[in-house]
């Protein structure tokens, strides 16, 4: 069931009905009801119309596992569509989820979507979250921009679209049913995601002969340390194909991944993330930082 909010139905009437189409970017703090608000409109204009639901919260993602932005094509059936970014925060990624969150806004364009809800990350406060939001709202082009505030805390932010042409503002206020969730909580979502992810996985071997690198990809000559980090086997558009765990770099270049089956021959390039998964370890401690 969804607690719906103030202005969420009048919101989501106007998207029942889109001449032109619809765009829309939803904004706030981590907790603010942002995913909740989201759902809701998708459910409500997937009804009436095709409607993509793009996820950009790689922490805490609900169409791929962690450190990954999704999107989906509703009503279905319709296939998901991942872009590893290779964190589970923006932070120190932020071309990789902004470069991402545009080739999945395009591929729902691909998929003749007439409603597009983009689900933006929870980094919004400071600079550094005003700038990283002005740079994902100025290159996506939302048509509307639904900013959750339980304040003015947005409004600096704001006030650079404010006399866009062609897009609406809305200022919907927190629920007060949102409830904030400690980090605890968030971390073993992501543990559990993870767990679910690989709990068909298998150990396999991928010639690296012929197929891109990206991200932070080690130096062939000293593979130690390599073992743990968590990598995306990608197609030739760059979306994720299975995500892998490394087990070690063999001669000649093969690379044992631990991984859910997938079909190598669709493999065009390997991304480097930026964190390293011991799916056996103590609650808590499953992920660890690797620069």
């Amino acid at each position: 069931m969804i607690s719906i909010g103030e202005g969420w139905e009048d919101l989501a009437a106007t998207l029942c009905r889109p001449e032109a189409g619809e765009r829309i970017y939803a904004i706030g703090a981590t907790d603010s009801g942002k995913t909740t608000l989201c759902r809701y409109l998708v459910d409500t204009a997937a009804a009436q119309t095709r409607t993509a639901y793009i996820d950009c919260d790689t922490g805490q993602s609900r169409i791929g596992p962690p450190t990954t932005e999704g999107m989906e094509v509703y009503p279905g059936p319709s296939d998901s569509y991942l872009r590893f970014v290779g964190s589970t925060s923006p932070g120190g990624h932020f071309v990789q989820t902004i470069t991402g969150a545009k080739r999945l806004v395009e591929k729902a364009d691909e998929l003749c979507a007439r409603v597009t809800v983009i689900d933006s990350p929870g980094l919004v406060s400071g600079g550094v979250g005003i700038e990283f939001q002005f740079q994902m709202i100025d290159l996506l082009r939302p048509t509307r921009i639904v900013a959750l505030q339980r304040g003015r805390e947005l409004e600096r932010l704001l006030a650079n679209f404010a006399r866009r042409p062609r897009v609406i503002i809305h200022r919907i206020a927190v629920s007060p049913v949102a409830v904030a969730r400690p980090a605890a909580a968030r971390r073993r979502y992501r543990e559990e995601r993870f767990r679910a992810y690989f709990a068909g996985a298998e150990l396999q071997e991928i010639p690296l002969r012929g197929l891109g690198l990206q991200g932070r990809v080690p130096d062939p000559g000293n593979p130690r340390g390599i073992g743990g980090r968590l990598i995306s086997l990608n197609d030739p558009e760059n979306f994720v194909v299975a995500l892998g765990i490394v087990e070690n770099l063999h001669p000649g270049r093969r690379l044992g991944v631990f991984a859910p089956p997938f079909d190598p021959a669709v493999v065009a390039s390997i991304r480097f993330g930026s964190i390293s998964l011991d799916l056996g370890a103590a609650p808590g401690h499953m992920e660890s930082f690797r620069p």
